[in-house]
């Protein structure tokens, strides 16, 4: 029988297919395909029952601790033999607690020094340095993807690509959105991936990244996408396609930005759009002693752009370019001028919407009249930033008929919308009386759609997990908001539901406060006691002094077991499940002083909390006095502090006993091995370069 399958199959599949096989990882599809083979193929099917056996085995024996030690250094007083306090876990968490160690700059979080994020990463998804995919076009309207890769997803069966896409549109640029397109990839051989995929005609820039059939993003690394620019006669990127750049850029990878925008400006010195991003992404790595002429030299670029776009005929484009230039530079006078322009002669387009909106907020007027004004803006140009403005009067207003009015139209545009910006609105809403109900809907709606953001929506540069933490985030602090809802009209069963809700998504320390305050409320001083002995046994970021109660009454002091209990809860969450990547120490790091460096000579093999900004002056004030206030504390434990930045810093910012020198992270190589993809991202290494904490 043996010999006559080896007569029907001229090949067998292989080691790594059939491991994966065995494993049960494959995805659907593909194990579907190797099942069809076993039916017909003995030797295949002996194979899979040879690894099977040997896993068993292997899976039998005892898995090594980490050094007790290592976590130890973390923790001012050792775990006490105590009950671990019960956190219910989410439903489909891979890890044991989902914990980020994440600041957002934007919102201003800048409790998370201390936040892990517990991911489990597959070694079979981190693709190597070597993948490649090759964007060209076919046809009209239909580009080709070739991938390549070396990595064991050379046995994949099929892949596919994710793909955003820019078509010019002149008249409404600022509010263009992209289009989407997934197409599956066939394998022609190991390693060797093929499709096509229909683009509108006339696209301009299109950024894909590669995943497996069931959606989750193979390549676990910060801004591994790969982009396709319209090109000229002469094989340049055309201006279309560079600002379509830029815009992508400015979503799927912060840490680019900078360096597109300066090749962009080369290429077209005359556009103003360049010269504005290339000084708002440079100005932060110029030193002290060069910045007057650094302004001298944008200062003689604005004036001779200005002298050409008088004579010529610019676009709405470089006409908001001009404003935004010459306001950056100190120059009202030529500010004025070109805003004006830009409303009288282009008054539908986007950025000249923005510019009314400036004008209509900042002019001295009783609210009713920016309303009125604002509703006038929305009927010419329907623009997003108008329906945001709007919503936020309106909600100050506390007009339930008119809120409403103007929470449809901001979520008449969906896609992009900024769902951070969306639970603030549910936070606004919550605290004015009359707007309750609407909140709830709002809420539960928000809470509803989250399986929808985790489809086409999804930026780029973030892979599967990375995006359920963000989420995570949100949806818990909807639910704290849900919660405080239901326990001001006596619902009491339900709101203590919301915030152990809250409780299961995000373990951090503002949360565990926030929940005790609710279960203190209704009456279970039990469990808010054995929440806040969570938020204050936190090793990095302690809630000292704990903040006030907001209002529903003083939650009660933990005992000196609660207190042990939680620490024992700590200590199971952060040890057992932690993330055992090694990180790439020979990273090249450039000191202050241009001295150049390693990552491994910077840490010098000891545990290190790792700041990775994009630029510094992204991390917030009150972040670093955070890291200053407890840099006792690291030390005494035995950890220091290592702050990363894109863009060199102009020179150390000012903090008592804390060392804020940014050091330059060259080529994006420590951005990269850390796998960051936030602006502001925290890391924790320990003594051997391994990454314990994100």
């Amino acid at each position: 029988m043996e010999s006559d399958t080896r007569d029907v199959h001229d090949t067998h599949l292989d080691v790594t297919t059939l491991n994966r096989f065995a494993d049960g990882v494959l995805p659907r599809r593909s194990a579907a395909t190797v099942r069809e083979h076993l039916r017909s193929c003995a030797v295949c099917c002996r194979e899979v029952q040879i690894i099977r056996t040997l896993s068993a085995a292997i899976r039998a024996v005892p898995a090594p601790r980490p050094p007790d030690a290592l976590f130890d250094e973390l923790f001012l007083e050792a775990p006490k033999a105590a009950a671990v306090i019960p956190l219910a876990l989410p439903r489909g968490r891979v890890a044991a607690f989902s914990r980020r160690l994440l600041l957002s700059a934007a919102a201003g979080l800048t409790l998370a020094v201390a936040a892990v994020v517990l991911l489990t990463v597959r070694p079979d998804r981190v693709m190597a340095g070597a993948s490649t995919l090759s964007l060209e076009w076919e046809a009209p309207g239909a580009m080709a993807l070739e991938y390549q890769t070396p990595s064991p997803l050379a046995a994949e069966p099929a892949l596919r690509a994710r793909m955003r896409y820019w078509v010019p549109d002149s008249l409404r640029f600022a509010q263009t959105e992209p289009g989407y397109a997934v197409v599956e990839l066939s394998r022609e051989e190991p390693g060797l991936f093929s499709g096509a995929v229909e683009l509108p005609p006339g696209t301009a820039y299109a950024a894909a990244a590669i995943e497996d059939v069931d959606g989750e993003y193979i390549d676990t690394g910060f801004g591994r996408f790969w982009e396709y620019l319209e090109t000229d006669a002469e094989g340049r990127p055309t201006l279309q396609a560079r600002r379509y750049q830029l815009l992508a850029t400015s979503e799927l990878s912060v840490a680019r930005v900078a360096d597109v925008a300066e090749v962009a400006a080369q290429q077209f010195p005359e556009q103003p759009e360049f010269a504005v991003r290339q000084m708002l992404f440079t100005q932060s790595a110029v030193r002290p002693a060069s910045r007057d002429a650094f302004l001298r030299e944008h200062a003689e670029r604005l004036v001779a752009l200005d002298h050409a776009a008088r004579e010529g005929h610019p676009g709405p484009v470089e006409l908001d370019a001009l404003h935004r230039y010459a306001t950056l530079l100190d120059r009202p006078d030529l500010a004025s001028h070109w805003s004006d322009q830009l409303v009288n002669r282009y008054p539908r387009h986007g950025a000249a919407a923005l510019v009314r909106l400036q004008l209509i907020v900042s002019a001295p007027v009783t609210t009713q009249e920016t309303l009125e004004d604002l509703e006038e803006s929305w009927a010419m140009t329907g623009a997003p930033a108008t329906a945001q403005v709007g919503l936020r009067l309106s909600i100050e207003s506390g007009d339930p008929a008119l809120t409403e009015t103007w929470l449809d139209r901001h979520s008449a545009a969906p896609v992009f919308r900024d769902r951070t910006y969306d639970t603030e609105i549910a936070r606004d809403m919550v605290v004015v009386p009359a707007l309750r109900p609407l909140a709830e809907a709002w809420i539960l709606d928000r809470l509803a759609a989250a399986r929808g953001e985790m489809g086409l929506e999804r930026p780029l540069d973030q892979n599967r997990l990375n995006a359920q933490a963000e989420a995570s985030e949100r949806h818990a602090r909807l639910n704290l908001y849900l919660a405080r809802l239901r326990l001001a009209r006596g619902q009491l069963a339900t709101a203590i539901e919301a915030a152990e809700r809250s409780v299961e998504q995000v373990w951090r320390p503002e949360v565990f406060v926030q929940a005790a305050e609710i279960h203190q409320a209704a009456g279970s001083d039990l469990r808010a006691a054995e929440l806040l002995a969570l938020a204050l046994v936190d090793p990095v970021a302690p809630l000292n002094p704990r903040p006030p109660a907001d209002g529903t009454g003083a939650v009660p002091e933990p005992s000196d077991g609660q207190l042990a209990a939680a620490r024992a809860t700590m200590y199971q969450g952060v040890t057992a499940v932690q993330l055992d990547e090694q990180v790439n120490l020979g990273a090249r790091l450039r000191s202050s002083t241009r001295e150049e460096t390693t990552l491994r000579e910077a840490t010098r093999g000891r545990i290190v909390l790792v700041v990775m900004a994009s630029r510094p002056d992204f991390v917030p004030d009150d972040a670093l006095s955070l890291l200053a206030g407890n840099s006792p504390r690291l030390e005494a434990a035995g950890v220091e502090t290592l702050l990363v930045a894109q863009r060199a810093a102009p020179g150390p910012l000012q903090r008592d006993r804390f060392d804020s020198r940014f050091v330059r992270d060259v080529g994006y190589e420590v951005w990269s091995s850390l796998r960051a993809w936030r602006e502001v991202q925290y890391f924790v290494l320990d003594p051997g370069g391994k990454l314990r904490y994100r």
